[in-house]
């Protein structure tokens, strides 16, 4: 059976410290929502358990018959980060609806300004 290599490990290890670092850089900055900055730090700390602790993925991928732990944890944070894809996507659509209407208020309001300037 395939393993999981040091170097991934390391690597796992080293894009979570990282991801923590930078995370809490821009929390600090006043730079990130809270609401991100907790997905942040629990994706980092994912990333950081299952590089310590690789029997999780042994143990997925012998429960799921994966050929090896590896393909565990890609497909764990492919599927994480579609999740946040997904969920970005709808507060973006949320967002758009409300610049829309705010451009339209103020765009009518602006509109009652000239009126009421050419009522004097």
């Amino acid at each position: 059976m395939l393993g999981i290599s040091w170097q991934i490990r390391l690597v796992l290890v080293l894009g979570s410290l990282i991801t923590v670092a930078f995370v809490l850089r821009r929390v600090r900055q006043a730079r990130m929502q809270i609401e991100d900055s907790i997905f942040w730090l629990l994706f980092a700390f994912f990333m950081f358990i299952l590089s310590l602790v690789p029997q999780v993925a042994y143990w997925v991928s012998n429960v799921f018959r994966f050929q090896s732990p590896i393909n565990v944890v890609y497909l764990a944070i492919i599927f994480i980060l579609l999740v946040k894809q997904f969920f970005m996507s709808i507060q973006l659509s949320q967002m758009d609806s409300k610049i829309r209407a705010l451009t339209q208020k103020v765009a009518l309001n602006e509109e009652k300004i000239e009126r009421e300037k050419d009522d004097l």
